[in-house]
């Protein structure tokens, strides 16, 4: 009852940019979440051999080639696709959290300005502490967000050089079977 009754509490002080946030950030890691998996799929493709096409002796350069060129554009190119959404997701996360703070301090200053004396330290630091919950917010949501992106950019880049070296092999083993024919 505590939690509830503070969360509750914090989403009042927050007001409508802490729910624009929550929105944001159920989108951002909803994106993380989609985006993981299809790195995880085409890594799986890639170790069982699937992202080829032909195979054995009738597979030549083009058609290794064109089935490299599909694979990477069906399976990673979907995955590059959505790292700049996510880049921009989560530097806007800290600005909205910005623009929330912002509009808290204007309220407070608004209201003491039209306010009767009174003990205005409190006042100040009531509406400083209620404004500063989004601050807190979106950095709580784009700290971990930089991470997981770094860490999805790394990883296409791994997934991505190990297809191209996968590719390679299977130029070479097609370039010594068209060798050893043309001998034979």
């Amino acid at each position: 009852m505590l939690i509830r009754n503070t969360i509750v509490g914090l989403m009042h002080e927050g007001g409508p940019v802490l729910w624009g946030l929550l929105a944001l950030a159920a989108m951002l890691f909803g994106i993380f979440t989609a985006t993981w998996r299809g790195l995880r799929r085409a890594r799986r493709r890639i170790e069982a051999g699937n992202w080829r096409g032909p195979s054995g002796a009738q597979a030549d350069r083009q058609d290794i080639e064109r089935a490299f060129a599909e694979f990477e554009l069906d399976e990673l190119a979907w995955v590059e696709r959505r790292l700049p959404l996510l880049g921009v997701m989560t530097g806007a996360a800290p600005l909205l959290g910005l623009l929330g703070t912002v509009a808290g301090m204007l309220l407070t200053f608004g209201g003491l300005a039209s306010a009767g004396q009174g003990d205005m330290a409190d006042r100040v630091s009531a509406g400083i502490s209620k404004a500063l919950v989004t601050t807190q917010a979106g950095l709580i949501i784009a700290i971990p967000a930089v991470f997981l992106l770094a860490w999805l950019r790394w990883r296409t880049v791994s997934i991505h050089a190990e297809l191209q070296r996968r590719l390679h092999a299977d130029l070479a083993r097609a370039a010594q079977r068209r060798e050893t024919e043309v001998r034979g």
